[in-house]
């Protein structure tokens, strides 16, 4: 589900082709989604064998051309690299644009706000991470241990120290960095609201 409301998603219900060909010099899509949950950020920290090896990023990846609309694109990647379910788009936060330096591609990376829901069976269990207090901090976060190694979830003080606990965040899109920092802040000024 997505807010009919927010005109910037409108051009992401189109499918990734449409979108494309309305886009030149566009040739290729990424998607990313920021998930906030008691303003905190999920993080999830890339394989080793993977193209930027042990960074962190927020989930997402290639649209596929199956893939029903640029929104759906993020829907998938959301759960299929977390096992979470993208519940609402709150709005597009970054585009970035940047050539294939390998492929000769045009590629758009659009990342979006989104509301997201975890396994109520989960949840009931207790599952998830705890704070010091007991309460839930996140939601539980089942990784593909092909592409994703570990995931946290992070205040906006522990992003700008670049620790999260004992691990070092380094990210595999130094731009990420301050585009999470800015819709926490949005956040925390209700703002953008705090949509889990």
């Amino acid at each position: 589900m997505s807010s009919p409301l927010n005109p910037s998603l409108t051009p992401y219900h189109a499918s990734p082709a449409t979108y494309v060909a309305a886009n030149p010099p566009t040739t290729n899509l990424v998607v990313s989604a920021v998930i906030i949950h008691n303003h905190r950020v999920l993080l999830i920290q890339r394989a080793p064998h993977d193209g930027f090896p042990l960074k962190w990023e927020c989930p997402g990846g290639g649209v596929d051309v199956t893939d029903a609309s640029v929104l759906d694109a993020a829907r998938r990647e959301v759960r299929e690299e977390t096992g979470l379910v993208v519940k609402e788009f709150k709005g597009v936060v970054d585009v970035l644009n940047f050539d294939g330096k390998e492929d000769g591609c045009v590629w758009k990376k659009i990342t979006f706000f989104v509301g997201v829901v975890d396994d109520d069976a989960a949840a009931t269990a207790g599952e998830g991470v705890m704070g010091d207090g007991g309460e839930r901090l996140g939601l539980v976060v089942k990784l593909d241990p092909n592409e994703h190694v570990d995931a946290v979830w992070a205040s906006g003080e522990e992003l700008v120290a670049g620790k999260v606990g004992e691990k070092t965040i380094e990210f595999a899109y130094v731009e990420q960095r301050q585009t999470i920092l800015d819709v926490l802040r949005g956040v925390k000024k209700g703002e953008t609201g705090d949509i889990v």
